[in-house]
């Protein structure tokens, strides 16, 4: 079997994290904007924002990075979870407390990581209510925007496939 030349990519903050009342400041105000500037990140080929009142995920499509120096290194600063954080603190208003932890919170999935993370919040397992289904239609939601934004492509339109 060939192997994929692409990462798909799960970035997110959730309640398990981070304060119900907090989580809004993680949240894009204007997800067009947003969009743009997680496609503007080296790399990056399709993009999903999904955004409830309990979470805030970024799933992306990107090239296969090599292995990666430290993130703290000067060869660092391109590394893909880098320019991540750069993007979405570029697009809240975060306090300092929160930008000093946002590396801790950060949840990040790659790859076979992501599969079973949507199926347990397709299911409703990932709520604070336990089987809440509302998150259908708010995934529902996403991915008709990411296609009517024309950010989401193959890969993300069959994984979130409606």
């Amino acid at each position: 079997m060939a192997e994929n030349n692409f990462d798909i990519i799960n970035a997110r903050f959730t309640y398990k994290n981070i304060p119900l009342y907090k989580l809004e400041k993680y949240s894009f105000n204007d997800l067009t904007v947003a969009y743009d500037s997680f496609k503007q990140i080296s790399g990056v080929s399709e993009v999903l924002i999904l955004q409830t009142a309990s979470r805030v995920e970024v799933y992306m499509v990107i090239n296969k990075e090599a292995d990666a120096p430290d993130a703290r290194s000067p060869a660092g600063q391109g590394l893909i979870i880098t320019q991540i954080e750069k993007a979405w603190t570029s697009l809240t208003e975060l306090d300092q407390w929160d930008l000093d932890h946002f590396d801790q919170t950060l949840e990040v999935y790659r790859n076979d990581e992501v599969y079973p993370h949507l199926l347990r919040l397709a299911t409703g397992l990932e709520s604070i209510v336990v089987g809440k289904e509302e998150i259908l239609n708010e995934m529902k939601s996403s991915i008709a925007n990411a296609k009517e934004s024309k950010v989401s492509g193959t890969i993300i339109n069959k994984l979130f496939c409606h």
